[in-house]
């Protein structure tokens, strides 16, 4: 029986979850602090955690907003931004459910080009021209869906524009730490904390089902964005905050950051090589860290009714086209959708990766 290989959600293996610690922590910080967080409680978040997020970013706690996932805190955020007729702009390809999370908000979602060192800033500039957005979303290290990172020149270039025509700039950071080689380049907000909103949380790094993330904002942003959780949700997730909180106390976070990056390294260089045997003719960009590696396959590219294809192959992949926002003026992304593939190498095994290359290959 052939088996069925996934390369399509970005997640972690069964194997980097810490398991066994976050029961411990979970127990210790309700001996510890059960009346708190079984109670409905402070909606900017633990206390004690939000502490650590200001320290990490050397910020005020008023600085800090921590909630139930950052997907969570980036649609509240667009909630209070998007007025009827705005526009977003966000990289293209982009992060699929950021594109939904703004549409559903009522945006009108535009792409950015991406090129090999992030976004095209002549042609955001000349759209920053015809109208200014609610703000621009990018997810500058690893990105998801390409894996490529921006370029410091660039990060410097699009603060100032946020500046220049007084737009936000949401930097997405969830793959951050997860740099396998290389050198870390600044967060925006290290450039100029003035028009930035940095999203991140520790799905990626602990366990996407504590659905603990972070915001780091102006106050005024933080108050608005927990004013409105409040409405909505009226209490966070203390108890699973609380145990990242105990977790990050103990020192086992940055002893588990290198255990992922231990085991995510050999698998990413295992999606290069067979990208570069199976697949010689596409180029595509050696992603430094992150979860996905992505190509976009040449025109000539048997492309059609290829997620279809490979299944009955019993090789999943994501469709491209919903990592694709509207295109600018002049601008055409639809075959450029249908022919681009995310490869996410994280929660799959090198011999996995091989055989799943492979198997594309022989699609195309």
């Amino acid at each position: 029986m052939t088996e069925t290989i996934l390369f399509t959600r970005g997640v972690p293996p069964v194997e980097a979850l810490p398991a066994v610690q976050i029961g411990q922590c979970m127990v210790a910080a309700l001996e510890s602090d059960g009346g708190v967080i079984l109670q409905y409680g402070n909606i900017g978040g633990y206390p004690p955690l939000r502490r650590m997020l200001a320290e990490d970013f050397g910020v005020s706690e008023r600085e800090v907003v921590v909630g139930n996932g950052s997907l969570h805190l980036q649609d509240l955020f667009a909630a209070i931004t998007i007025e009827p007729g705005a526009t977003v702009l966000v990289e293209q390809p982009s992060y699929d459910r950021a594109i939904k999370t703004f549409r559903r908000r009522g945006a009108k979602v535009l792409g950015i080009p991406l090129e090999d060192d992030g976004v095209n800033l002549e042609l955001l500039e000349a759209e920053l021209r015809r109208k200014v957005p609610a703000f621009l979303y990018l997810v500058p290290d690893f990105q998801n869906p390409a894996g490529i990172s921006t370029s410091e020149a660039k990060r410097r270039a699009l603060v100032g524009l946020a500046e220049e025509y007084g737009f936000w700039v949401i930097e997405d950071i969830p793959y951050r730490t997860l740099r396998y080689r290389g050198t870390d380049l600044p967060l925006l907000r290290e450039i100029s904390p003035k028009r930035v909103v940095t999203l991140s949380s520790y799905s990626k790094l602990i366990s996407p089902a504590l659905r603990v993330g972070y915001m780091i904002a102006p106050a005024e942003v933080v108050a608005n964005v927990t004013r409105l959780a409040e409405e909505t949700i009226l209490s966070p997730v203390l108890p699973t905050q609380a145990a990242v909180a105990e977790f990050r106390r103990r020192g086992w976070l940055d002893a588990n950051v290198v255990s992922l990056k231990q085991l995510y390294q050999p698998r990413l260089q295992a999606m290069v090589e067979a990208v570069k045997r199976h697949l010689p003719g596409v180029s595509f960009a050696e992603p430094e860290g992150g979860f996905f590696l992505s190509l976009t396959l040449p025109p000539e590219a048997h492309s059609a009714n290829l997620v279809e294809r490979a299944q009955q192959a019993g090789l999943i992949l994501t469709e491209g086209k919903t990592f694709f926002a509207d295109p600018l003026e002049r601008q055409s992304s639809a075959a450029e959708g249908e022919r681009f593939v995310r490869l996410p190498f994280c929660a799959v095994t090198p011999e996995q990766i091989e055989e799943g290359v492979r198997r594309l290959a022989a699609l195309v």
